[in-house]
């Protein structure tokens, strides 16, 4: 089992750096309802498709939440103004401090402001709204919601 883990890590490892050689990627963080997080993504893994990982903190639910999204963006003309907008989504897991699990699946769509005419043209300002699905379970018991999902943040890209 220890030969097989160390093998998918190292596959892992080397097939990140792919990904990476071809690809820009960013980093950064947001908050909103129902929480805040912080996430890395890749551009063109995959089709013209973003990829971005997320690490967050659920307010409501007080609960940790990992989830992965995928971005694919929209030929909008924006004019001279420097936007770029998307459509995403993905699936989410969280983890209840009280012992509950909690999966979820976002779809949204977005814009993120590049701060080119500010000289600093690796930021960028995004908003991101849509619904959200979760299922949660605990003890045997389980429940699930629909709701709005919507979060402001600062994207720094390399």
């Amino acid at each position: 089992m220890r030969k097989l883990l160390i093998t998918l890590t190292v596959i892992a490892a080397l097939g990140t750096g792919g990904v990476f050689a071809q690809s820009g990627y960013w980093a950064g963080v947001s908050a909103g309802y129902p929480g805040a997080q912080v996430h890395f993504g890749v551009e063109n893994v995959f089709a013209n498709m973003d990829v971005r990982g997320n690490l967050g903190f659920a307010y409501l639910g007080s609960y940790l939440e990992v989830g992965a999204n995928v971005l694919y963006p929209l030929n909008v003309d924006t004019g001279t103004i420097p936007l770029d907008v998307y459509v995403g989504g993905g699936p989410s897991f969280g983890f209840v401090f009280a012992g509950a699990l909690v999966v979820g699946v976002e779809a949204f769509a977005g814009i993120e402001y590049r701060l080119i005419d500010l000289g600093l043209p690796e930021g960028g300002v995004f908003f991101e709204v849509g619904p959200k699905f979760v299922f949660v379970t605990a003890g045997g018991l389980s429940g699930s919601a629909f709701g709005p999902m919507g979060r402001l943040g600062f994207n720094w890209h390399f």
